[in-house]
């Protein structure tokens, strides 16, 4: 999968990642608790600090992404725990890597929808289900694709970010489809005199996946309960309000 790609140091920057570990691991730590996991698949594990972050609460974690230069800064960078291991690879890879079963299998940010189509994020879905110990479960989380939701922030508010002598601005861009959602995440430097010394647009194609596909889709794909949350993770998915949601779904 190489629809999403981006320098990993600069990712880092722009994501205060202490600020969303304690937001996230509320519902993390329900979930491990709730299921009684003692392992977990991290698909689009990106530079590593959810692993990182759960590596004292199971014995077993295992992080893919596609890209080779995200494994290995997460790697050098983030992951100190001797219980997490990194593979490159996607959704795509998970019917031919060897891997074993896991008592969770969990993708966070936008990863659900990169493979692009619906054909792709179904296949993805069939995937993860046949990665899942017995009483295992899954845990996706993506934006809400209603179109008033995505037009009414399709910009994200800029951050800017010091580093190695520059200011960089970090700035997102939605622009809605009914098939496909593009995402643009653009990238200034600003060094001395404010001229411009880095500038990049990373794009992505997104499948548009609405409440009512994606219910569809996991159903199909043989996922018996599906429960759906709000972006704080603690309360009901609300369709006309929330930006994103979590969807906690049982083999």
């Amino acid at each position: 999968m190489n629809n999403f790609k981006y320098n990993a140091q600069l990712y880092d920057l722009q994501i205060d990642w202490e600020a969303r570990l304690a937001r996230e691991m509320e519902l993390l730590l329900h979930i491990i608790n709730k299921y009684r996991v003692n392992s977990i698949l991290d698909i689009g594990c990106g530079t590593g600090h959810h692993l990182q972050a759960l590596s004292g609460y199971v014995d077993k974690l295992v992080g893919l992404d596609p890209l080779k230069d995200t494994i290995e800064y997460a790697q050098n960078k983030v992951v100190t725990a001797k219980n997490v291991t990194l593979k490159v690879g996607g959704f795509e890879d998970l019917g031919h890597m060897d891997l074993p079963e896991f008592d969770l299998v969990m993708s966070l940010g936008n990863t659900l929808t990169l493979p692009g189509t619906r054909r792709k994020v179904k296949q993805a879905l069939k995937h993860c289900r046949k990665k899942l110990s017995k009483e295992g479960a899954a845990l996706f989380q993506f934006l809400n694709f209603n179109r008033s939701i995505i037009e009414k922030n399709s910009y994200y508010r800029p951050k800017v970010v010091r580093w190695e002598g520059k200011q960089y601005l970090f700035l997102k861009h939605f622009n809605y489809g009914r098939i496909k959602t593009k995402a643009d995440f653009i990238i200034a430097g600003i060094g001395d005199g404010d001229k411009v010394e880095h500038f990049e647009i990373n794009s992505s194609l997104m499948c548009t996946l609405k409440r009512s596909l994606f219910i569809s889709m996991a159903k199909n794909a043989g996922y018996s309960d599906i429960e759906l949350r709000g972006p704080s993770g603690k309360e009901g998915f609300n369709y006309q309000k929330d930006i994103s949601l979590y969807a906690l779904l049982n083999k």
